[in-house]
């Protein structure tokens, strides 16, 4: 028989942990870092090996490496929180340059010595380490360089944003003090909200490049609101002038119709008794006049009310408001 350890049995016949699976999202995005990041260290790694290959062969060393550069520089939001790729990328420029002399390509060296100048924006490079012909050509396009000025690049971002001028970190406002020439500039947004701007940037002496980077919030467009309609007397007051103004037209009216009439109306050419005769002429022109004014003035103040009450509503707006967001 076989002595079968107690642990080992307990082990046997524990139950099996099971653990969640992470969210599909969360698992998509986790798999497209995890390739991005193996793509960068691959290239990490092709960089070391066209070094050794440019160092072997400068001639045809030199195309190989300067594809690797650039492959690396591709990876810009990794390559500049990389303090190692940054050393890696420097020591690969030097590399370079000197492939390009040791190739008699002098204006390829020159070319390549200049950007490695503008990546290290002022760092020291350990040119020391690469001959006596490299520093020399250092110092020589350091003093050129020097003579040429600074410019700006100069960033807003209207919405959260990271800045990276050739692969290195840069404030969110950009960078001054750079020497002329083309620079590399990433605007990442680290919410994802806005694509990547990937652009060539054309630095001059004493020159500013203004970038605008992202989409302020817009504010919704409020509904412009009609200012609240006021009649000029109510409808009831309107109508009681109307009514009052019949009813004065026609007290007027009576006035007038019983003018150089007995109090019976009768005509005293009829009656030459008649005791008393009514001198009304005059009573009944005004009161007439007075009950016109009054009926004209309800009857105009409503007509005016009701128009102006119909077009106030033809011009309410609806009560909707609209909210436009530009993104690009």
């Amino acid at each position: 028989m076989l002595a079968v350890p107690f642990l080992a049995l307990l082990l046997s016949i524990s139950p099996a942990t099971t653990e969640a699976a992470p969210p599909a999202g969360d698992a998509a995005g986790d798999a497209a870092s995890d390739a991005e990041n193996a793509d960068y260290l691959a290239t990490k790694d092709e960089v070391q090996a066209a070094m050794l290959k440019a160092n072997e062969d400068p001639t045809e060393g030199s195309a190989s490496l300067r594809n690797a550069l650039t492959k690396l520089q591709n990876h810009a939001p990794l390559l500049a929180v990389d303090a190692e790729g940054q050393e890696l990328r420097t020591r690969a420029q030097l590399t370079l340059a000197r492939a390009l002399m040791a190739a008699e390509d002098s204006d390829g060296a020159r070319d390549v010595m200049d950007e490695a100048i503008r990546t290290a924006r002022g760092d020291p490079m350990p040119t020391a380490s690469f001959g006596p012909g490299l520093t020399a050509l250092h110092k020589e396009r350091m003093g050129s360089l020097d003579k040429l000025g600074t410019g700006e690049i100069a960033v807003t971002c209207l919405s959260p944003c990271q800045v990276y001028v050739n692969e290195r970190p840069a404030t969110v406002s950009g960078v001054a003090g750079l020497v002329p020439g083309k620079y590399r500039l990433h605007i990442v947004d680290p919410e994802g909200v806005n694509r990547t701007l990937q652009q060539i940037i054309e630095v001059t002496a004493d020159g500013t490049i203004a970038i605008e980077f992202g989409t302020a919030p817009i504010d919704p467009i409020e509904p412009t609101t009609t200012p609240a309609f006021k009649r000029m007397m109510p409808r009831w007051a309107e109508i009681s002038l109307m009514v009052a103004g019949a009813l004065t037209m026609g007290a007027g009216g009576a006035l007038i119709g019983i003018h150089e009439r007995c109090p019976d109306l009768s005509s005293p050419l009829a009656d030459p008794q008649c005791p008393e005769v009514y001198l009304t002429r005059t009573a009944g022109i005004i009161t007439l006049a007075g009950g016109g004014a009054l009926f004209l003035g309800g009857t105009i103040t409503l007509a005016v009310d009701e128009v102006r009450l119909s077009r106030s509503k033809e011009r309410q707006p609806p009560a909707v408001s609209l909210v436009y967001t530009l993104r690009f």
